[in-house]
Protein backbone atom coordinates (compact mmCIF):
# COMPACT_ATOMS: atom_id res chain seq x y z
CA UNK A 1 0.00 0.00 0.00
CA UNK A 2 2.82 2.31 0.67
CA UNK A 3 4.46 1.83 -3.00
CA UNK A 4 1.30 2.23 -4.31
CA UNK A 5 0.48 5.31 -2.62
CA UNK A 6 3.93 6.49 -3.62
CA UNK A 7 3.14 5.83 -7.20
CA UNK A 8 0.42 7.41 -7.61
CA UNK A 9 1.38 10.81 -6.02
CA UNK A 10 4.38 10.58 -8.31
CA UNK A 11 1.88 10.39 -11.56
CA UNK A 12 -0.32 13.28 -10.53
CA UNK A 13 2.52 15.35 -9.58
CA UNK A 14 3.95 14.92 -13.25
CA UNK A 15 0.38 15.21 -14.74
CA UNK A 16 0.25 18.95 -13.02
CA UNK A 17 3.69 19.58 -14.28
CA UNK A 18 2.60 18.93 -17.98
CA UNK A 19 -1.09 20.44 -17.36
CA UNK A 20 0.54 23.68 -15.76
CA UNK A 21 0.14 26.85 -18.19
CA UNK A 22 1.76 30.10 -17.98
CA UNK A 23 -0.53 33.33 -18.00
CA UNK A 24 -0.29 36.67 -18.72
CA UNK A 25 -2.41 40.15 -18.60
CA UNK A 26 -1.66 43.28 -19.36
CA UNK A 27 -1.82 46.30 -21.85
CA UNK A 28 0.38 47.07 -25.17
CA UNK A 29 0.79 50.32 -26.58
CA UNK A 30 0.56 50.87 -30.68
CA UNK A 31 1.31 54.34 -32.39
CA UNK A 32 -1.21 55.04 -35.58
CA UNK A 33 -1.27 58.62 -35.77
CA UNK A 34 -2.21 58.89 -31.85
CA UNK A 35 -1.09 56.38 -29.07
CA UNK A 36 -3.85 52.88 -28.17
CA UNK A 37 -3.87 51.09 -25.69
CA UNK A 38 -4.17 46.98 -26.23
CA UNK A 39 -5.69 45.20 -23.59
CA UNK A 40 -4.28 41.17 -23.85
CA UNK A 41 -4.59 37.71 -22.10
CA UNK A 42 -1.93 35.70 -23.13
CA UNK A 43 -1.71 31.70 -22.09
CA UNK A 44 2.01 30.13 -22.85
CA UNK A 45 2.74 33.06 -24.79
CA UNK A 46 4.69 36.24 -24.64
CA UNK A 47 3.88 39.38 -26.79
CA UNK A 48 7.11 41.11 -27.88
CA UNK A 49 5.89 43.83 -29.42
CA UNK A 50 2.84 45.44 -31.39
CA UNK A 51 3.26 47.79 -34.81
CA UNK A 52 0.66 49.34 -37.14
CA UNK A 53 0.93 49.35 -41.00
CA UNK A 54 -1.05 52.04 -42.91
CA UNK A 55 -0.83 50.76 -46.01
CA UNK A 56 -2.10 47.69 -45.52
CA UNK A 57 -4.70 48.69 -42.75
CA UNK A 58 -3.26 45.87 -40.06
CA UNK A 59 -1.64 45.34 -36.56
CA UNK A 60 1.14 43.12 -36.54
CA UNK A 61 2.16 41.02 -33.52
CA UNK A 62 5.55 39.56 -32.77
CA UNK A 63 4.97 37.01 -30.44
CA UNK A 64 7.11 34.15 -28.73
CA UNK A 65 4.68 30.81 -28.35
CA UNK A 66 6.40 28.16 -25.60
CA UNK A 67 3.01 25.59 -25.70
CA UNK A 68 1.04 23.81 -28.62
CA UNK A 69 -2.33 24.62 -27.04
CA UNK A 70 -0.97 28.19 -26.53
CA UNK A 71 -3.67 30.84 -26.50
CA UNK A 72 -4.13 34.88 -27.03
CA UNK A 73 -6.88 37.30 -26.39
CA UNK A 74 -6.68 41.11 -27.16
CA UNK A 75 -8.84 43.89 -26.97
CA UNK A 76 -8.93 46.12 -29.60
CA UNK A 77 -9.87 49.34 -29.97
CA UNK A 78 -12.48 50.55 -32.51
CA UNK A 79 -10.47 54.11 -32.87
CA UNK A 80 -7.26 51.58 -34.14
CA UNK A 81 -8.40 48.93 -35.76
CA UNK A 82 -12.05 48.18 -37.00
CA UNK A 83 -13.62 46.06 -39.72
CA UNK A 84 -17.10 47.60 -41.32
CA UNK A 85 -19.02 47.65 -44.48
CA UNK A 86 -21.94 49.47 -45.34
CA UNK A 87 -21.82 50.43 -42.01
CA UNK A 88 -22.09 47.05 -40.26
CA UNK A 89 -19.25 45.04 -38.19
CA UNK A 90 -17.16 42.59 -40.29
CA UNK A 91 -15.13 39.45 -39.58
CA UNK A 92 -11.19 40.59 -39.42
CA UNK A 93 -8.52 38.48 -41.65
CA UNK A 94 -6.24 36.89 -38.78
CA UNK A 95 -2.90 35.35 -40.29
CA UNK A 96 -0.24 33.61 -38.58
CA UNK A 97 3.57 33.23 -39.85
CA UNK A 98 1.72 33.54 -43.43
CA UNK A 99 -1.37 30.75 -43.00
CA UNK A 100 -5.11 31.54 -42.10
CA UNK A 101 -5.94 31.06 -39.26
CA UNK A 102 -9.32 30.38 -37.23
CA UNK A 103 -10.00 32.72 -34.23
CA UNK A 104 -13.73 33.34 -32.59
CA UNK A 105 -14.67 37.24 -31.35
CA UNK A 106 -16.65 38.12 -28.48
CA UNK A 107 -19.81 40.61 -28.30
CA UNK A 108 -18.38 43.80 -29.51
CA UNK A 109 -19.20 46.54 -27.78
CA UNK A 110 -19.31 50.68 -28.70
CA UNK A 111 -15.56 50.78 -28.62
CA UNK A 112 -14.06 47.45 -28.77
CA UNK A 113 -13.54 44.80 -30.39
CA UNK A 114 -12.08 41.89 -28.46
CA UNK A 115 -10.63 38.67 -30.14
CA UNK A 116 -9.53 35.16 -29.35
CA UNK A 117 -7.15 32.94 -31.54
CA UNK A 118 -5.18 29.85 -30.59
CA UNK A 119 -1.35 29.51 -31.29
CA UNK A 120 0.33 26.44 -32.22
CA UNK A 121 4.34 26.58 -30.83
CA UNK A 122 7.44 28.38 -32.77
CA UNK A 123 4.88 30.85 -34.07
CA UNK A 124 6.68 34.22 -34.53
CA UNK A 125 4.28 36.81 -36.24
CA UNK A 126 0.50 37.41 -36.31
CA UNK A 127 -1.00 39.67 -38.37
CA UNK A 128 -4.93 40.96 -37.93
CA UNK A 129 -6.30 42.63 -40.87
CA UNK A 130 -9.60 45.36 -40.89
CA UNK A 131 -11.08 48.15 -43.08
CA UNK A 132 -9.65 51.12 -41.28
CA UNK A 133 -6.85 51.84 -39.46
CA UNK A 134 -6.42 54.78 -36.84
CA UNK A 135 -5.57 58.15 -37.93
CA UNK A 136 -2.51 59.41 -40.19
CA UNK A 137 0.00 60.80 -38.51
CA UNK A 138 -1.17 64.59 -38.18
CA UNK A 139 2.10 66.39 -40.50
CA UNK A 140 2.36 69.63 -38.81
CA UNK A 141 0.91 72.80 -41.04
CA UNK A 142 2.96 74.33 -43.40
CA UNK A 143 4.66 77.35 -42.61
CA UNK A 144 3.10 80.41 -43.66
CA UNK A 145 4.83 81.66 -46.55
CA UNK A 146 5.34 85.64 -45.44
CA UNK A 147 5.70 88.07 -48.87
CA UNK A 148 9.49 89.62 -48.27
CA UNK A 149 8.84 93.18 -46.79
CA UNK A 150 9.72 95.80 -49.19
CA UNK A 151 11.80 98.60 -47.38
CA UNK A 152 9.82 101.94 -46.77
CA UNK A 153 11.31 104.70 -49.01
CA UNK A 154 11.39 107.88 -46.56
CA UNK A 155 9.59 110.29 -48.88
CA UNK A 156 11.96 113.42 -48.62
CA UNK A 157 11.05 116.56 -46.68
CA UNK A 158 8.63 118.88 -48.19
CA UNK A 159 10.26 122.16 -48.74
CA UNK A 160 8.88 124.80 -47.26
CA UNK A 161 8.43 128.04 -48.92
CA UNK A 162 10.52 130.83 -47.77
CA UNK A 163 8.43 133.95 -46.73
CA UNK A 164 10.59 136.84 -46.96
CA UNK A 165 10.11 139.47 -44.20
CA UNK A 166 8.53 142.80 -45.36
CA UNK A 167 10.90 144.65 -43.99
CA UNK A 168 13.74 142.45 -46.62
CA UNK A 169 11.62 143.30 -49.63
CA UNK A 170 13.20 146.08 -52.02
CA UNK A 171 10.98 148.00 -53.40
CA UNK A 172 12.88 149.46 -56.94
CA UNK A 173 13.45 152.81 -56.36
CA UNK A 174 12.46 156.02 -58.60
CA UNK A 175 15.59 156.06 -60.38
CA UNK A 176 15.06 152.21 -61.27
CA UNK A 177 11.74 152.45 -62.53
CA UNK A 178 12.42 155.54 -64.86
CA UNK A 179 15.36 154.49 -67.43
CA UNK A 180 16.43 158.05 -67.15
CA UNK A 181 17.10 160.18 -64.08
CA UNK A 182 14.46 163.00 -63.60
CA UNK A 183 15.41 166.43 -65.23
CA UNK A 184 16.95 164.83 -68.17
CA UNK A 185 15.50 164.21 -71.83
CA UNK A 186 16.95 162.42 -74.13
CA UNK A 187 18.61 164.68 -76.68
CA UNK A 188 17.81 164.39 -80.58
CA UNK A 189 20.65 164.33 -82.73
CA UNK A 190 19.00 165.26 -86.22
CA UNK A 191 21.67 165.52 -89.41
CA UNK A 192 19.71 168.62 -90.67
CA UNK A 193 21.38 171.79 -92.65
CA UNK A 194 20.49 175.03 -93.03
CA UNK A 195 19.25 175.55 -89.25
CA UNK A 196 18.21 179.55 -89.42
CA UNK A 197 19.83 181.36 -87.50
CA UNK A 198 16.56 182.85 -85.78
CA UNK A 199 15.99 179.16 -84.70
CA UNK A 200 19.10 179.70 -82.57
CA UNK A 201 17.20 182.75 -80.13
CA UNK A 202 13.71 180.61 -80.24
CA UNK A 203 14.28 179.18 -75.90
CA UNK A 204 10.80 177.31 -76.48
CA UNK A 205 11.75 175.24 -79.42
CA UNK A 206 15.75 174.83 -79.10
CA UNK A 207 16.96 173.89 -82.84
CA UNK A 208 18.41 170.31 -83.23
CA UNK A 209 22.69 170.22 -83.98
CA UNK A 210 25.09 167.89 -84.63
CA UNK A 211 26.66 168.07 -81.54
CA UNK A 212 24.32 166.88 -78.38
CA UNK A 213 24.08 169.65 -75.77
CA UNK A 214 22.31 169.78 -72.76
CA UNK A 215 19.85 172.31 -71.77
CA UNK A 216 22.39 174.78 -69.42
CA UNK A 217 24.45 174.73 -72.64
CA UNK A 218 22.10 175.87 -74.78
CA UNK A 219 21.26 178.87 -72.94
CA UNK A 220 25.09 179.70 -72.94
CA UNK A 221 24.50 179.13 -76.91
CA UNK A 222 21.31 181.75 -76.59
CA UNK A 223 23.18 183.74 -74.19
CA UNK A 224 26.12 184.40 -76.93
CA UNK A 225 23.68 184.37 -80.01
CA UNK A 226 21.65 187.64 -77.97
CA UNK A 227 25.05 189.76 -77.60
CA UNK A 228 25.97 188.83 -81.20
CA UNK A 229 22.56 189.89 -82.31
CA UNK A 230 22.91 193.12 -80.50
CA UNK A 231 26.34 193.76 -81.73
CA UNK A 232 24.66 193.41 -85.51
CA UNK A 233 21.81 195.44 -84.79
CA UNK A 234 24.29 198.03 -83.25
CA UNK A 235 26.95 197.89 -86.36
CA UNK A 236 23.36 198.42 -88.73
CA UNK A 237 22.47 201.24 -86.77
CA UNK A 238 25.66 202.99 -86.90
CA UNK A 239 26.01 201.84 -90.40
CA UNK A 240 22.78 203.57 -91.28
CA UNK A 241 23.50 206.52 -89.33
CA UNK A 242 26.63 207.33 -91.24
CA UNK A 243 24.90 206.47 -94.58
CA UNK A 244 22.49 209.11 -94.01
CA UNK A 245 25.13 211.79 -93.09
CA UNK A 246 27.07 211.35 -95.92
CA UNK A 247 23.98 211.45 -98.29
CA UNK A 248 24.18 214.78 -100.26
Amino acid sequence: MTFLRAVISVVVLLALSLTYVSADKGTVSVQAGNSYEIAYDAKDLKIVDVSANQDERELIFLVDVTSPAATLEITIPRQLLDSIADGKDTDFFVIADGDLVTFSEKKPTDTTRTLFVQLSQGTKELEVFGTQLGSPVASPPPAESKPPETPKQESPPSEKPVTIPEETKQTPSQEEKTPEKMGEQPVQSIEKKGTSFASLFDFKHPPNLFVDVDKKQLIEFGAVGAIFAGLAITIGAVYRTRKKKTAP
